[in-house]
């Protein structure tokens, strides 16, 4: 079974990497192995979150002081174009799922 999950996981990021995803994979999950590029921007992005929170407890703690709140604005500041590229995402698989199931209703 789980031969068969990762030959499946294969054969869908060849099927991305050449473009040629007719086979209708969900590629969900999938996005940052499309290309090296791709990959390489969700780990500057995850870095420069992670980066940001250390810079900011490394500054909290060489003053004495505990700010819990100015660490979350950080991460959130830092992470904003991952959270509206998921909510953007979110919202496509939204639309597809009501056509999907308008589609179920007509047929019935």
């Amino acid at each position: 079974d789980k031969r068969k999950i990762q030959h499946s996981i294969k054969k869908t990021l060849k099927a991305m990497q050449k473009n040629t995803n007719t086979c209708n994979r969900c590629i969900r999950g999938l996005e940052h192995m499309i290309s090296p590029e791709h990959f390489e921007q969700k780990k500057i992005n995850r870095d420069c979150v992670q980066l940001g929170v250390l810079k900011e407890q490394q500054r909290q703690e060489m003053y004495g002081i505990i700010d819990s709140n100015e660490l979350r604005n950080i991460s959130s500041k830092a992470s904003k174009w991952a959270r509206n590229k998921a909510l953007e995402q979110g919202a496509i698989d939204a639309m597809y799922q009501q056509e999907l199931a308008v589609n179920m209703y007509d047929r019935h």
